[in-house]
């Protein structure tokens, strides 16, 4: 049997690994001796640095085949911007899989969102091949672009993909999301489809045991952590949508004792640091992302972590924000800011720090509680966090689902 997953953003081991799900996926059919391949940008394998053939690149990466197709390089960051890297990308995977690249007999296509063109054209080639499609939803459009853009309904493009999603719905043998509760969206939007099964999000403890190594902080960060004795971390985007602003000002209504590292890019960075000077916080701390392994080295001395959304009816059909689940993995106390603990397997915690979005008085209520955690309670927090990392978010328990669909 042979499986060929598409994803525009796959996540590749030890040069993009923001999220490693179709690795996963691939090492779960390589163990069952199914033949994988995984469709990607090339721009996803930019830092790596072994030499390939620049027009048809293809490499062997964890032993798992990853094929590399173009997109149009641009360095904004608009929503315009990224709708011309997707319509490019899919341009040139069209080529790239129907003239390029020949397979032999293909068994399944997996196609995932959130590019929408990318999985019109997985199915094409599905149907060309009369293989077995299946649709893989990680983000809702055009739904997101709806409620988080303020897209009106009748926008041309709009139109367009809603089109295509309900093509793709229709025409997929198999339907699979990682949001827990997408079937609810399958049942409000009266989408027709023909089997839909839940993969979790999950996390590869093994893997990250084994890969994500800590290492020496920065003489400058580990300076943070001798100052202060609650030192609270936002590690992901650093933009205006997140509610960062309500974090800063939160943080200038406690006790200086605690502060707060913001550790990522985005267009609220800037904005962060001239408020920081603006507000003369000295427990305010703005620094660069960075690879895992000295993510893990940072979350480790911190005292908790922050996850935040606005509440918007999307989050409703589930979130998987793969954020969580590193701070799971750390096992530090988390502080919910918006629906999480809702829609995210959060909200199976016994214990729970979480605050509503716009409330900045109740966000500095929740760092003054997490500033007082006693030594048992971030134990029982640990203990739960590794507990519900196991039972939601495993390796076996995606392999499960998988079983399911491949026998």
């Amino acid at each position: 049997m042979k499986v060929v997953i598409i994803n525009h953003f796959a996540g590749i081991p030890k040069v993009n690994e923001a999220s490693l799900r179709h690795y996963n996926f691939a090492k779960y059919f390589q163990n069952r001796e199914i033949d994988c391949s995984i469709v990607t940008s090339k721009e996803n394998y930019q830092k790596y640095d072994s030499i390939y053939d620049p027009i048809d690149p293809i490499d062997s990466i964890e032993d798992i085949k990853y094929l590399f197709v173009d997109e149009p390089i641009i360095k904004s960051k608009s929503l315009f911007s990224k709708l011309v890297r997707m319509f490019g990308f899919s341009f040139n995977l069209y080529k790239y899989l129907f003239f390029k690249q020949t397979f032999n007999q293909v068994d399944y296509v997996i196609a995932s969102s959130p590019d929408l063109f990318t999985a019109f054209v997985g199915y094409l080639f599905a149907k060309k091949n009369s293989s077995k499609f299946i649709l893989e939803i990680r983000d809702i459009w055009p739904l997101s672009q709806v409620e988080l853009h303020n897209f009106s309904q009748k926008h041309p493009m709009i139109l367009i993909l809603k089109f295509i999603e309900n093509l793709l719905h229709r025409k997929a043998d198999i339907i699979i999301s990682n949001l827990q509760y997408y079937d609810q969206y399958l049942i409000d939007h009266r989408m027709q489809y023909n089997k839909y099964y839940y993969i979790p999000q999950v996390v590869d403890v093994e893997y990250y045991q084994n890969n994500y190594q800590k290492t020496e902080l920065d003489k400058e960060h580990l300076k943070i952590f001798k100052t202060y004795t609650c030192v609270g971390i936002y590690a992901g985007t650093i933009g205006k949508y997140y509610g960062i602003k309500n974090m800063i000002n939160a943080l200038r209504l406690i006790d200086k004792k605690m502060a707060l590292i913001l550790m990522g890019e985005g267009d609220f960075k800037a904005e962060a640091i001239k408020l920081k000077k603006e507000y003369n916080l000295d427990n305010l701390f703005i620094i660069d992302g960075s690879q895992k392994s000295y993510l893990f080295s940072i979350l480790d001395r911190c005292s908790f972590g922050i996850v935040s959304f606005p509440d918007k009816n999307i989050y409703r059909y589930g979130i998987a924000s793969l954020k969580m689940f590193d701070y799971l993995y750390a096992k530090i106390p988390l502080l919910m800011m918006g629906p999480f603990s809702k829609y995210s397997i959060l909200k199976n915690m016994s214990i729970q720090y979480k605050a509503k979005f716009l409330d900045i008085d109740g966000i500095a209520n929740q760092f003054n509680k997490l500033y007082k955690i006693d030594n048992q309670a971030r134990k029982d927090i640990a203990n739960e966090s590794h507990n519900l990392l196991n039972k939601e978010a495993s390796i076996s328990s995606m392999n499960n689902q998988l079983d399911k669909i491949f026998h």
